[in-house]
């Protein structure tokens, strides 16, 4: 890595690109951000359309409860992705499961899930503050660009590519089975294997994320984003391609406030798809209102 690095330093250092590229944590930030966008963006309007943001909310605090299951077995600190990924892994099966089996509504059932981890997760952080300082751990809670190293970055790359291929091949199934799982039964398309599916892809893409954005924030850029888009998107094809946009957008206006601003990247990104969302939101209202007098 280090070459690239080097080479966006000399660019840099020409006025060819920000002078902030000039140090190696300000480019693996961004090139975080290059990753992320399609990963999260590209799976934020399935979330949406298949009513699954409360799904990835208790995922998040999950993964929570995972890293400190990681450390107290005797993970590294700067990657306790096994006991991340093993328990959020279980967790979403479990819940997809008990979803598929139980009669109460989905979102009851996902708030079980949600106090559990979320309980247990509170306890077994009081055990690893025997162990380690609280505040080694906030970036798992909070994330920042700023601190991922060059492993972090390529497993996120790794991860990136088998989520976007797996994607790529189910694609229209999922879009399908989404918007109508009777129609998809017809088709041929096996709606549980689907569902096991996107949950398992789901979990993958939020597990890479959280040393970026942070357990308590990544529900926001697994929902905001095609909540933003369905503000403007006017086809199927259009909401894709505008939440992958949008959460790109707002990697990297988080990563450009938070070098300015000092604050934290994982809450820069959230309020910069926030914003976004509220630009899209008064932009569609006009583009509504002015269809309406045209015709």
């Amino acid at each position: 890595m280090t070459p690239l690095y080097q080479w966006a330093a000399s660019l840099a250092e020409r006025g060819m690109l920000p002078s902030d590229f000039q140090y190696p944590f300000l480019i693996r930030g961004f090139l975080c951000v290059l990753v992320l966008a399609p990963i999260l963006g590209g799976l934020s309007h399935l979330v949406v359309t298949r009513r699954m943001a409360f799904f990835s909310a208790a995922l998040g605090q999950a993964a929570l409860t995972g890293v400190a299951i990681g450390l107290l077995l005797g993970e590294p600190l700067n990657a306790p992705y096994g006991g991340m990924f093993g328990f959020c892994l279980l967790t979403t099966l479990a819940m997809v499961y008990v979803k598929r089996h139980a009669t109460l509504p989905p979102d009851t059932l996902i708030g079980v899930f949600h106090a559990l981890t979320l309980g247990l997760g509170l306890c077994l952080l009081v055990a690893l503050t025997r162990q380690f300082n609280v505040h080694q751990v906030e970036s798992v809670l909070f994330g920042s660009l700023l601190t991922v190293t060059d492993a972090d970055l390529l497993l996120l790359l790794a991860v990136g590519v088998l989520v976007a291929v797996l994607l790529v091949r189910e694609y229209n199934k999922l879009l399908l089975d989404s918007l109508s799982p009777p129609l998809s039964s017809v088709s041929g398309a096996d709606s549980a294997f689907l569902e096991y599916f996107f949950a398992v892809l789901l979990t993958l893409s939020i597990v890479v994320s959280l040393k970026v954005i942070g357990a308590l924030l990544v529900e926001a850029l697994v929902v905001v984003p095609a909540a933003a888009a369905r503000n403007i998107a006017g086809s199927a094809r259009s909401y894709l391609v505008w939440s992958v946009v949008i959460a790109f957008l707002a990697g990297a206006g988080g990563l450009g406030v938070s070098t300015k601003l000092l604050v934290p990247t994982g809450g820069a990104v959230v309020l910069a798809v926030s914003a976004i969302f509220f630009v899209t939101l008064a932009a569609g209202a006009l583009l509504k209102r002015r269809s309406r007098v045209s015709r």
